[in-house]
């Protein structure tokens, strides 16, 4: 068994950040690829649909949201790269428009070994599905993601999944890789789930050891975010975040923050830039802003090659100092994404967001005078919200000066507080989402207000159908050529009338 996760090279020279925009602090210079030994295991990588019952987003606003690379995968076919497994494709059925049918077809031409399949706890039906899928061509089919945390042995009532994956793919993958090619049937890997062994959770490893997520053979083209143009990108800088939102899961490898260098991070920009031709790069970090000297580091390594690419990233309402927001501005961040959450102080603290309305006030206030894009995440029908503390999250976010908003309705997802607390108020079923695992539930699970999709949708309407939401509407159509989504969305958002609407 492998000792180490051996790392891939990146192709660029020591001392250079990759793509000719100028030099940098030399980082350290990764070794090459082990190309001493090619094995022969093919490997398949699967993202499946993942629109589902349980989303928190209402349907019409989701389905223009756009499609996002699947970054998770990415780092692991990186991994079985550097294992020196090369015969690996990812299938990202989202972006090419695949059903399951479509999915079977290119498995079957492919003739994988092992495919790999992630998955979140809502996203499950489609990602059972693609683990179908797989099975139909006699491959070992295993299951990965956030979902496995919770549920690892339930899983394995599908007959058509044979191991889950717990904690870190990036090891776990190549590992069970190693194991079936020599023809073993896998024990002892940590994190790998069986009908025989439980493996426990494999650790958290640092991106910046691993390599730049793999996206050679990527559908890039496909990809597109109703925020940004074309072509656009996600990166990840730094994992982990200590904060404790009752409405969040966490993986045990979420729970201990890493961070990449600047170097690196600067360097994967510029990739994206030169290879791929990439205009805006999304962050998806938990926090972007949590180690700020490493962000005033970022942003000063851009201004010293001259990086022209817009960024922009999630923090939080307390973790952006106006001389950092000055210095992210100035290195090309546009827009960064808050999660205010509520507009109501009790349900805040409910929530556990370590907030409050006067700190979100200024954070925003501020981003917005540094000249970035404030975009707010809210989230309507709280256990318990009443009216008046809905219409308070609406009113906070009109007032605000965001340029955008997005509004989830409250799900109470398995390992969180939420959940717990949701259980407890006789609100859901205490077996809901294990019976949802074994496949036998077919409808969402509850609201915890009755009417929480139909305020979700009046938020909507109050925020982007303000006249003065005429001019930031048509600013961002502009620059990001988004026009046929935005306002698809925006007709359809005036279109969802509700006879609640009067009662708010």
């Amino acid at each position: 068994m492998r000792k180490a996760l051996p790392v891939i090279g990146t192709g660029t020279p020591a001392g250079k950040i990759s793509g000719g925009c100028g030099t940098a602090t030399p980082s350290p210079e990764r070794p090459a690829l082990p190309r001493w030994r090619k094995r022969k295991l093919r490997i398949a990588l699967v993202r499946h649909h993942d629109l589902c019952l349980n989303t928190r987003q209402i349907a019409r606003v989701q389905k223009r949201a756009g499609v996002l690379p699947h970054l998770g995968l990415g780092y692991i076919h990186t991994a079985l790269k550097s294992a020196g497994f090369h015969d690996v494709v990812q299938i990202d059925t989202p972006a090419l428009g695949l059903d399951s049918e479509g999915l079977r077809s290119l498995l079957t031409d492919f003739g994988p070994d092992l495919v790999g399949v992630s998955t979140t706890t809502p996203g499950l039906p489609g990602a059972i599905e693609a683990c179908s899928a797989a099975k139909s061509t006699g491959a070992r089919v295993i299951l990965g993601g956030p979902h496995t945390e919770v549920y690892s042995h339930e899983n394995l009532v599908h007959d058509s999944i044979d191991y889950i994956g717990v904690g870190e793919g990036i090891t776990i993958m190549p590992e069970l890789a190693e194991a079936l090619e020599r023809g073993e049937e896998p024990e002892g890997i940590r994190g790998l789930v069986t009908r025989k062994h439980h493996g426990g959770a494999a650790p958290m490893v640092n991106l910046e050891d691993v390599g730049w997520p793999e996206r050679s053979g990527l559908p890039m083209d496909r990809y597109y975010s109703i925020m940004a143009p074309r072509p656009f990108a996600t990166m990840i800088s730094s994992r982990g975040c200590p904060f404790k939102c009752s409405f969040c899961f966490k993986q045990a490898v979420d729970k201990k923050s890493m961070y990449r260098t600047p170097e690196d991070v600067v360097g994967e920009m510029v990739e994206l830039k030169e290879r791929w031709g990439v205009k805006e790069i999304m962050f998806y970090d938990d926090v972007f802003t949590l180690h700020r000297g490493r962000v005033r580091e970022i942003c000063e390594l851009i201004g010293k090659i001259d990086l022209k690419v817009r960024w922009e990233a999630p923090t939080r309402v307390d973790l952006v100092p106006e001389p950092l927001l000055k210095a992210m501005a100035g290195a090309g961040c546009v827009r960064l994404r808050f999660g205010i959450e509520h507009g109501d102080s009790e349900i805040l603290d409910r929530m556990r967001k370590e907030s409050d309305i006067g700190k979100i006030e200024r954070a925003v206030t501020s981003a917005h005078e540094a000249g970035i894009k404030g975009f707010g995440y809210f989230i309507v029908g709280w256990l318990d919200e009443s009216r008046e503390q809905f219409r308070r999250t609406v009113d906070l976010a009109c007032r605000l000066p965001l340029d955008y908003a997005s509004f989830y309705t409250a799900t109470p997802l398995p390992g969180t507080p939420l959940h717990t607390e949701a259980v407890a108020a006789g609100r859901i079923p205490a077996d809901y989402w294990d019976r949802f695992v074994r496949g036998e539930f077919d409808s969402r699970i509850g609201y915890l207000v009755p009417d929480a999709q139909e305020r979700a949708q009046k938020a909507y309407r109050s925020f982007f159908m303000r006249r003065s939401m005429i001019k930031p509407l048509l600013s961002h159509m502009a620059g990001t050529g988004q026009w046929r989504n935005t306002l698809d969305g925006l007709r359809s958002l005036h279109r969802s009338t509700s006879n609640t609407d009067r009662d708010f």
